[in-house]
């Protein structure tokens, strides 16, 4: 069980904690949608297809269809965070990372905004460094298919 920050009566089981790290987790997902200035159809349709595969409440889904179209600051989001391990962290921040390339690029601004939600969660630097290294030799590696397929 984990303990709910600022609300420190609260208790939740490990399938409660991966719900609200889920649902939280989509919120900044929006947050870094939105950062190029629009969601783009693929980023629409894999927060569709995110929300849609979680058992979230009516009102959980209508904060997220509220998300989509006024986008709440990281700030907002993670205050209602629960504890998150650093392990856990480094996930959500990985996720962002999909997120952002669902379109096939990363955008400075998407990059940017990665960065301050990591930086916000308390994820170090050079962690943050190696996961954004990482994400540039997927996107290489994932790039080099086309020279072997290309004739």
């Amino acid at each position: 069980m984990s303990r709910c920050p600022g609300r420190k009566s609260i208790l939740y089981t490990k399938t409660e904690k991966e719900k609200h790290i889920s649902f939280a987790s989509i919120r900044l997902m929006i947050c870094v949608g939105h950062a190029d200035g629009y969601i783009g159809n693929r980023e629409m349709s894999r927060i569709h297809e995110l929300v849609n595969s979680e058992h979230f409440t009516l009102k959980e889904r209508q904060i997220l269809m509220d998300d989509m179209d006024y986008p709440k600051r990281p700030e907002v989001i993670l205050e209602d965070m629960v504890d998150l391990t650093p392990t856990e962290k480094l996930v959500m921040m990985r996720k962002l990372y999909h997120m952002a390339l669902i379109d096939q690029r990363l955008s400075l601004q998407e990059s940017e905004a990665i960065r301050r939600i990591a930086s916000m969660m308390g994820i170090p630097e050079e962690k943050q460094h190696q996961v954004e290294e990482w994400v540039r030799v997927g996107i290489k590696w994932r790039e080099s298919w086309k020279d072997i397929v290309e004739e």
